[in-house]
């Protein structure tokens, strides 16, 4: 008997026309570690909140999900954990230790057996530092953490995981996956993940499944999914090391598709390397456009998050800001769009002191898109706040909304409240709003969290397209790929200072955690330059029998 099935199962939400799932059918295994993945609004999130009753959408259901042969309805709530991809969503308490025990309470548990829990969890996260912190002090990793050992609290049987990692540094994603990888090999944890970032999750997986329009395309062991998403309108999916690998042509009937680094250098003997053909990034001259000198920044009475920084992005510059979680991304782009006020320094536009940013001039020319996005928006439609948008900032060109909508592909989701989106989809409609208004500069924290690979393919055509026309873009992010793919510059971010900023080639190299794939399946390779996939190819070679 399947630990668990899903028969035929289809949901549609309160006042939609269409199903979010229609007819799908899964069956796991005790222990597998399954990936979802596919274009955001697939419907991956509601098949997951649909195997846990307790956060199950209201709508209209048919057909079953059996744990054990027994319906989803009568098993206890407690056996299946739950993480949600935005840490906010799960955090209910204002202390790490009364987040830690608060389902314990819940179940009426005796203070002494909560204690040698607690203590248990606390030492297997190594977590000991933050127990008696405030929750609301804690980086987007810490809190991740803190999630999911509250919930391993309860000793799930069967652990779900919505984009876990969307919001997590390089680092911190590592390390989150490695607790997962030991729930699921050492104690037989039976683990369903939903992911955009696959390269670190594919080659983890005993099963993957694609997700399109509500639909399951595609569904089974990873290798043979990822060949036949290989030359079809999916293959953006395909994590980098199997992309390179069927991309030079070196995948043969009797070789095994390579999913890591350790797999993927096997086939490395039968392929060399012109370091001569990758060329230099063209690194932008322009004149500066946004200047941050000497900034401090601290939060109440606590040490300063940011401290002696300076900070120049020229005009039409893609530039990508990075750090671990907690080192100020966030306060940094806050203070340059204005939201919040320096310490100390000064911040310049176009080579003039900003003293007030709140004033319309500066909030036409300055768009500012926040990592939480719901406070952004405040009608019941997208399209209502869409148009509010336009209506507020004076734009009548609705050729140029209909050319955003298209490129962002988010027409079927106008007549949606913002709150029914998935992360995808909410962050889209908020680009929309964002790029409808043409700001010259524009301030981006983490843009492509929770899109899925074409999406984030069209979000940086779109952002080059803007830079080509000499607007200025300045993001944060952990998506290591995507910086490295299209930003002219990037710069770290850690102890309160940019501490390096160069070409992505000159950033990534030689690093272990902030660079691509690829930089870390050639990196025994003598002299090598080569940090994205488009790079591989070109300069690649096959050897001649």
């Amino acid at each position: 008997m399947a630990h668990i099935k899903i028969n035929n199962l289809s949901f549609t939400y309160p006042e939609q026309d269409s199903p979010s799932l229609i007819d799908n059918t899964i069956s796991i295994e005790h222990g597998e570690f399954v990936v979802l993945f596919g274009p955001s609004g697939s419907g991956k999130s509601t098949l997951l909140r649909s195997l846990k009753k307790d956060i199950t959408p209201h709508g209209v259901t048919s057909g079953e999900i059996l744990i054990d042969g027994v319906l989803i309805q009568k098993i206890d709530s407690s056996d299946i954990g739950y993480v949600f991809q935005d840490p906010e969503n799960q955090v209910v308490a204002d202390e790490v230790i009364l987040e830690l025990v608060f389902g314990l309470e819940n179940l009426g548990m005796k203070t002494s057996e909560m204690r040698n829990k607690v203590a248990e969890m606390v030492h297997f996260f190594g977590i000991e530092s933050l127990i008696h912190r405030k929750t609301h002090e804690l980086s987007g990793g810490q809190k991740q953490m803190v999630n999911l050992a509250s919930i391993l609290l309860m000793q799930p049987k069967i652990l779900l995981l919505d984009e876990p990692t969307a919001q997590l540094d390089p680092v911190s994603a590592k390390e989150f996956i490695n607790i997962l990888v030991h729930l699921n090999e050492e104690f037989g944890m039976t683990i369903i993940l939903a992911e955009h970032r696959l390269d670190e999750v594919c080659s983890l997986a005993d099963k993957v499944i694609l997700m399109e329009r509500g639909r399951i395309s595609e569904q089974g062991d990873p290798r043979e999914v990822l060949r036949k998403l290989w030359n079809t309108a999916n293959q953006s999916f395909i994590p980098s090391i199997p992309k390179a690998a069927l991309a030079l042509s070196m995948v043969i009937s009797e070789k095994l598709l390579p999913l890591n680094v350790k797999e993927g250098r096997v086939w490395l003997n039968d392929v060399s390397f012109n370091q001569n053909l990758v060329h230099e990034t063209i690194q932008n001259a322009g004149t500066p456009h946004i200047t941050a000198q000497n900034i401090y920044y601290q939060y109440s009475k606590g040490t300063h998050v940011l401290k002696e920084l300076d900070l120049s992005v020229n005009k039409g510059e893609l530039y990508a800001l990075l750090g671990g979680n907690g080192t100020g991304k966030s306060t940094l782009l806050r203070v340059l769009a204005g939201i919040i006020k320096q310490n100390h320094g000064k911040v310049f536009l176009d080579g003039k002191a900003v003293s007030f940013k709140g004033e319309f001039d500066f909030v036409k020319k300055v768009g500012y898109l926040p990592q939480s996005l719901k406070p952004f928006f405040i009608h019941d439609t997208v399209q209502l706040e869409i148009y509010e948008t336009m209506k507020q900032f004076n734009i009548t060109d609705q050729q140029k909304l209909n050319v955003l909508l298209d490129q962002l592909d988010v027409r079927h989701i106008l007549d949606k409240h913002p709150y029914d989106l998935s992360g995808g989809e909410l962050q889209k409609a908020a680009l929309v709003c964002l790029l409808v208004r043409e700001p010259e500069l524009l301030i981006l924290d983490e843009p492509t969290k929770g899109l899925d690979a074409i999406s984030k393919e069209r979000l940086a055509s779109i952002l080059t397209e803007l830079t080509n026309k000499n607007i200025t873009v300045l993001f944060s992010t952990h998506d290591v790929e995507f910086a490295a793919r299209y930003a002219t510059r990037c710069g770290m971010l850690f102890e309160g200072q940019i501490t390096s900023e160069e070409t992505p080639r000159e950033f990534f190299k030689g690093n272990f955690f902030y660079t691509t794939m690829i930089q870390r399946l050639l990196r025994h390779k003598k002299d090598n330059q080569i940090v994205t996939l488009e790079e591989a190819i070109s300069a690649c070679s096959l050897k001649t029998e």
